[in-house]
């Protein structure tokens, strides 16, 4: 009798334990003083049409990216944030530029000079326990440093600043980066577990992504999340550059999944894929009406801890 009551106890207690052990709640659990590192690695072919030619170029953007975390005061992490590698390529029939901080032989090029302020230089982050951004400073100041490399080289300057433009800035970086910390639910989650966040990322072609998120597995260590999604270029952005104004038309999916450590809710590793088409409308004095140009863009992103 005592062996019955004992084997129905047993199977109790693990009835118990298994609902809890199929539960997590991610949060950003981070120990202050140390440093959590993602290695990122991007690749992105873009195939244009001007005028019944097409055009293909390929951009290839990498580097280890390191933050420390400095400080938790009431569930906001303040953090030094800083690009410790950077690797930069863009290649076409027409142009080609690149750039590789590890490269002890780097040849000075337009955009070296901005690339070397770059690398190593110090930003602070903040961000909360499910990881929603706060603030991103730095990076304002980091324009005057890049003028003050460029000196009296105004023309190689302004080629520079054209390159990176609306990427490194404060409020930039801080929309950017959101691509990098998932934005976790106040909810726990089980296999199945559903939840949303949108992602606008700014630049040279601002980007609004509507994701859809999913647990797919989990165990004590490891919480497997994959997601799906739309984006999209804001509704009528336009911008001005060399002397003409082109509009934005393009949409598409986009993909990931991601392995994060249950522990520490910090990412392990990151893959996401985007496929974007549409048409860049270009209108400029010289043209005798506007210029549709039709363009696909593929890209695919990995962020590994290290």
């Amino acid at each position: 009798m005592k062996k019955v009551v004992s084997i129905l106890s047993l199977v109790i207690l693990t009835m118990t334990i298994l609902p809890l052990s199929s539960q997590a709640q991610l949060r950003y659990k981070l120990k202050v003083g140390q440093k959590y590192g993602l290695k990122q690695s991007t690749t992105q072919d873009i195939v244009q049409n001007i005028q019944g030619m097409s055009q293909t170029i390929k951009n290839t953007i990498g580097g280890d990216i390191g933050i420390t975390i400095k400080s938790k005061d009431a569930g906001v992490y303040t953090s030094d944030m800083v690009f410790e590698t950077l690797l930069f390529k863009m290649e076409s029939t027409m142009f080609s530029m690149s750039y590789d901080s590890t490269d002890e032989n780097q040849e000075e090029n337009v955009i070296s000079k901005a690339f070397d302020a770059i690398v190593g230089y110090s930003f602070k982050m903040k961000f909360d326990e499910l990881g929603n951004i706060i603030e991103v400073t730095g990076f304002d100041e980091l324009a005057k440093v890049i003028a003050e490399k460029y000196g009296s080289d105004t023309n190689s300057l302004n080629m520079a600043q054209e390159s990176i433009k609306g990427q490194f800035s404060d409020e930039s970086m801080k929309q950017n980066l959101r691509s990098m910390l998932l934005v976790y639910p106040k909810e726990k989650l089980s296999i199945g577990t559903n939840w949303s966040n949108e992602v606008q990322t700014q630049g040279a072609m601002p980007m609004l992504s509507k994701y859809n998120y999913k647990v797919s597995a989990l165990n004590g260590s490891v919480v497997e999340i994959s997601g799906t999604g739309t984006m999209a270029t804001e509704e009528g952005f336009s911008q001005e550059q060399n002397g003409m104004t082109q509009h934005f038309n393009l949409s598409g999916s986009v993909n990931l999944n991601t392995s994060i450590d249950a522990k520490t809710g910090w990412p392990k590793k990151m893959t996401q894929n985007q496929d974007v088409e549409g048409v860049v409308a270009v209108e400029s004095p010289q043209l005798p009406a506007p210029m549709e140009i039709p363009m696909t863009i593929k890209s695919k992103s990995t962020f590994v801890a290290y």
